[in-house]
């Protein structure tokens, strides 16, 4: 992710502004976010090496969430607390319906600077729930789990942020971000019934936007 993170600030960097001075924080507890993305690698791949390749199936998500900031953070704390409910839409290329998938989820931000540039680093932990186990996603639990799989998972989101008012130099745009993320369902290795003791589960890249209000 840390790569990732600087492969955004690089494609951003025609926008040379040696005089832009960062906005002040907002401060604004509510947001929503639109994003789209694709099928990919393992996750402990794309979190630790930025493996983003898609999965040869090309099943992909489309979805919105809506957060409302529960603890900003302070001069003590880089950390900010925030409660999310999504909805997903699984296109699933013709291997079966599409279906939507339902996410509530409660995230921690960790807010940094990266080559001088504000950024958040953020963790979500919740539970999710699909109208159908994804395609691609049954394929591997049912491999990994005596053919059992599960409509109830265990949901993570985990990605990094920049305010758009950085990345073009122009405050106007302070209230928009730009970012991406792993959206990622798993039994937690058999371990909860809930989940129907399943193993493996799903990881989808995204590219998303999010406008604070």
């Amino acid at each position: 992710m840390y790569f990732l993170a600087k492969i955004f600030i690089v494609s951003f960097s025609f926008f040379n502004d040696a005089e832009h001075v960062s906005a002040p924080l907002n401060h604004k507890n509510n947001s929503i976010r639109i994003y789209s993305g694709y099928f990919s690698r393992p996750f402990i791949n794309i979190l630790f090496l930025g493996d983003i390749s898609a999965e040869y199936h090309n099943t992909i998500i489309r979805g919105i969430d809506y957060s409302k900031v529960l603890k900003e953070k302070s001069l003590n704390s880089p950390i900010s607390t925030s409660a999310r409910i999504s909805i997903i839409r699984h296109l699933e290329r013709g291997f079966q319906n599409n279906h939507n998938q339902y996410n509530l989820s409660f995230t921690w931000y960790y807010h940094s600077k990266m080559n001088s540039i504000p950024i958040r680093w953020f963790f979500s932990e919740g539970i999710s729930y699909a109208e159908n186990v994804p395609y691609v996603e049954g394929l591997h639990t049912r491999r990994l789990s005596n053919e059992r799989d599960s409509k109830v998972m265990n949901y993570m989101n985990v990605g990094f942020d920049f305010r758009l008012s950085d990345m073009v130099k122009n405050n106007n745009f302070s209230s928009y971000r730009i970012g991406l993320s792993n959206s990622h369902r798993s039994g937690i290795y058999k371990k909860i019934k809930l989940f129907n003791n399943t193993k493996g589960g799903s990881n989808y890249i995204n590219l998303f936007f999010e406008y604070e209000f």
